[in-house]
């Protein structure tokens, strides 16, 4: 079975409890990293300039504290592989409906892989209400 490293846990830490729990329970059946979570003003202004996020801090799902937004690749990664994260987005999500299902979470989330403008296959956030 796999497991997050501590890397990835740290970073999972940083999110929300909802997030945290569709991870935990992905994580039993797909292999992932966990890429980021909470993102602060440095980090998030530099993604904005260097074009790999829409958002200037504090408009991001990342910038919530704790995080709103989780980016997450299968492992091992291989950028070109589209399907491995639609894969992934499409287990998450699946658990995501289970474990609402049950009242263990609350959140409904959207998956930046199906953004037109600009497509962040390794980013989910959860619907604003």
């Amino acid at each position: 079975m796999p497991v997050l490293s501590d890397v990835s846990k740290s970073r999972l830490n940083t999110c929300h409890p909802d997030i945290v729990a569709v991870c935990q329970a992905l994580i039993q059946q797909y292999d992932f990293a966990v890429l980021c979570g909470h993102r602060g003003r440095t980090e998030q202004n530099k993604a904005f300039a260097a074009g790999t996020s829409r958002l200037a801090y504090p408009q991001s799902a990342h910038n919530k504290t704790p995080s709103h937004a989780v980016d997450i690749a299968p492992y091992p990664i291989d950028w070109e592989n589209r399907a491995r994260f639609r894969e992934m987005w499409h287990r998450f999500d699946a658990i995501a409906k289970l474990l609402r299902a049950r009242g263990e979470i609350e959140s409904e989330f959207e998956w930046g892989g199906e953004w037109h403008a600009l497509p962040d296959y390794p980013h989910i956030e959860i619907k604003e209400k």
